[in-house]
């Protein structure tokens, strides 16, 4: 009949045990005093069903009235309530229909299925079986069952208890009882070879078990309500501080409340012998921040316990005040170079990094990742660059500091051949070389300048016989005039230009080198 917070009552086994025995005794074909039994039956589940229906009512009231005290806590649950309501609602209706169509095809339109007298056919065994299995394909069965399967899903979604819903399985099952061994359907245990009036029966019986698991999950979900209530069991008091870092001449703020509140008894908070405002059941403390160092202070929380006595509970903290300190790092080194990606490194302690807000002269400065990026104005070597960082404390903008950077021209990389800028060189080592490059020694950034012309000179017969090239390799001539030095003779790679980053050319010498 029912299970979960809603135990069958010994009325309710009584007709279930009387039931069973009627269609027991049906199968042996007893008739007369038999249908009267039937009807006695259907009398009583339909008497059970009322009382499920009015304890419902009182739960959905119940419901009703929690929500107008406490709408933010209830309305989750309301919702399911309601939705579980509405569905058993339309399932009751439908059963009903079915009665009514039953009686009707029967007895005519003046019948009801009132089991006091409604219908006279309460023998025929024909009409059940010929609506709900033989007219349309069995299409009334299928619909009935469709409605009782997404039901009793429905309710299952809003239950974790696993037994619950096994229970929910078996009263609201749709499967052919497992103690039958005719291979039987359902629809055939329910309406085929039986009486109209055991066919009305178990589709009042139907109903109640539906009102009852209804009833079951309503209360589950009003008990739940209040199920995470905070008892005042366990109290501990919270001190939540917006900061523990706080810049002189600001305020230290925080909030100190105390868990599992009641909202209609606000705590009475007291620091250091002062009674703080309290908002929303949390105490406001907040001081001006006039001088540096360490600060601490000591307070009580005093609320009412569940018995009415006054309850204390003692709470502390503590808060650093410094002076503004902005911490503007260059990554690489004290200057910034024209023409070159200079990272920078700026925090202020106790402030978020995305809050700064920060600008530079005779450059721009971007932010990437974690840090920032410097970009001089090209031109500006030889001049000073200045950061300066701002932020908005609290409401305030506050200009936290500022640091000077001297830019640079990028120096001029090193022409070499074979890592060399002079001494000897094997003449099968330097003929076996492809070209100039131009070596950035000992620079922090990771530059890259590029030959773009040089020229190779040898002296030959007493004069000088050079050969030019247009980018950093050499040519075949160049390499010809290398080829025909002698031992001991001078090789000169001259008028050398190179590229950087920024498009401008560069000059670099001359390479003097001793065929060996």
């Amino acid at each position: 009949m029912s299970g979960g917070n809603c135990p069958e009552t010994p009325r309710q086994r009584m007709i279930g045990m009387m039931y069973l025995m009627l269609t027991a005794m049906l199968a042996l074909n007893v008739s007369g005093e038999l249908l009267n039994a039937f009807l006695l039956v259907d009398r009583s589940i339909l008497q059970a069903k009322e009382s499920v229906e009015k304890k419902n009512t009182s739960l959905y009231e119940g419901f009703a009235q929690a929500y107008a005290s406490n709408p933010n806590k209830v309305e989750a649950n309301l919702v399911k309530s309601n939705e579980i309501k509405l569905k058993a609602d339309e399932l009751v209706a439908h059963i009903d229909s079915l009665k009514y169509l039953f009686v009707r095809t029967a007895d005519g339109p003046e019948a009801t299925p009132d089991p006091n007298g409604g219908y006279e056919s309460v023998s025929n065994q024909d009409i059940a079986a010929q609506l709900m299995i033989t007219e349309n394909g069995g299409r009334r069965s299928k619909e009935f069952k469709d409605m009782i399967n997404a039901y009793r899903e429905l309710l299952k979604s809003h239950v974790e208890d696993a037994d619950f819903k096994a229970n929910l399985d078996v009263v609201l099952s749709t499967e052919p009882h497992p103690d039958i061994s005719d291979n039987r359907s359902w629809e055939s245990e329910k309406f085929e070879y039986l009486p109209l009036a055991a066919s009305m029966a178990i589709l009042s019986q139907i109903q109640t078990d539906v009102r009852n698991m209804e009833s079951d999950v309503v209360n589950r979900l009003f008990t739940a309500i209040d199920e995470d209530a905070f008892k005042f069991n366990a109290i501990e008091a919270l001190v939540m501080q917006r900061s523990d870092y706080v810049i002189q001449g600001e305020d230290y703020y925080a909030e100190i409340m105390v868990a599992g509140r009641d909202t209609t008894q606000p705590p009475v908070v007291t620091i250091n012998g002062r009674e703080l405002e309290t908002v929303s059941g949390r105490g406001i403390y907040r001081v001006p921040a006039t001088t540096v160092g360490e600060k601490s202070w000591e307070g009580d929380v005093l609320i009412k316990g569940p018995d009415g006595s006054d309850r204390h509970f003692p709470i502390k903290g503590q808060y650093m005040v410094s002076s503004p300190n902005v911490v503007i790092s260059p990554t690489k080194m004290n200057v910034f170079y024209e023409g070159v990606e200079n990272p920078v490194e700026i925090s202020v302690p106790g402030i978020p990094s995305e809050n700064l807000r920060v600008s530079i002269t005779n450059g721009k400065i971007t932010r990437r990742g974690a840090g920032y990026i410097v970009q001089p104005t090209n031109g500006s070597a030889g001049r000073e660059s200045v950061i300066s960082v701002s932020a908005n404390v609290n409401g305030n903008d506050r200009n936290l500091g500022r640091k000077s950077f001297r830019i640079r021209r990028v120096p001029d990389p090193v022409a070499k051949v074979n890592n060399q800028r002079d001494g000897t060189i094997p003449k099968a080592i330097l003929t076996a070389q492809l070209g100039v490059v131009a070596d950035m020694e000992d620079f922090e950034f990771d530059l890259q300048f590029k030959v773009t012309g040089f020229s190779v000179a040898v002296i030959r017969n007493g004069y000088i016989v050079d050969s030019k090239s247009n980018n950093n390799l050499f040519t075949e001539e160049q390499k010809e005039l290398m080829r025909g030095a002698n031992r001991g003779q001078r090789v000169f790679i001259q008028d050398i230009q190179a590229s950087g980053p920024d498009g401008r050319r560069r000059a670099l010498g001359t390479i003097t080198l001793v065929v060996d």
